[in-house]
């Protein structure tokens, strides 16, 4: 944070220069479609999603925003855990260990604590999360049955704050930001509660 306070000071008028709404009608200009398949496959190849994200709340009306981002997230993981755990899976645990993480080991008791952990601990890329959980074995119904509620979850601040910082609307970047640190203070308390359920069935 600090060093991005550093970088916006340092290069303050050349921010003030960008044409924001330029760009905004130029992603608009290519349409939905292309734009939410761009999201649903480019972060397959390690693209970021919140970009996307923050574009789409900005680009398009909301409710096409929220449901867009829905149907590219799911496709983007549908995806991710077919190449991870089907088709390409020995090059995928290269990619893991090489980025220092373990493929996680999952009982049917202990599925759903790790998946949820893993979306929700803070630090590994969306990307990385989907390919992990893939590598994991962990069966599709379940995957997605918890995967696409914590990620749209998550998502939908970040949308909504898209959508309210183009329009100017302070209260609904207010409520963006409330729904944000709402949402991480739950996140946090579950994870918490989650690791300690994880270690007292290790004890036991």
């Amino acid at each position: 944070m600090v060093a991005g306070a550093v970088l916006v000071w340092r290069y303050s008028d050349e921010i003030r220069g960008i044409d924001v709404q330029a760009m905004v009608d130029w992603v608009a200009s290519f349409g939905p479609i292309p734009f939410f398949a761009a999201m649903a496959i480019l972060p397959l190849l390690w693209a970021p999603i919140t970009p996307f994200l923050l574009l789409a709340g900005a680009v398009y009306e909301l409710p096409v925003a929220i449901i867009g981002c829905s149907l590219a997230l799911s496709t983007n993981m549908a995806l991710s855990w077919l190449l991870a755990g089907k088709l390409f899976r020995p090059a995928f645990e290269r990619l893991a260990h090489r980025f220092g993480y373990k493929v996680p080991e999952m009982t049917r008791q202990s599925m759903i604590t790790v998946a949820v952990l893993i979306r929700i601990t803070p630090g590994p890329p969306f990307p990385l999360q989907n390919y992990l959980l893939g590598l994991s074995g962990m069966p599709f119904g379940w995957y997605m049955g918890i995967s696409v509620p914590l990620s749209l979850t998550m998502a939908l601040s970040i949308i909504i704050f898209g959508d309210a910082i183009l329009k100017g609307n302070v209260a609904v970047v207010l409520l963006a930001i409330v729904l944000f640190v709402v949402l991480s203070l739950a996140v946090r308390q579950l994870r918490t509660r989650l690791k300690n359920k994880a270690l007292n069935g290790e004890a036991a």
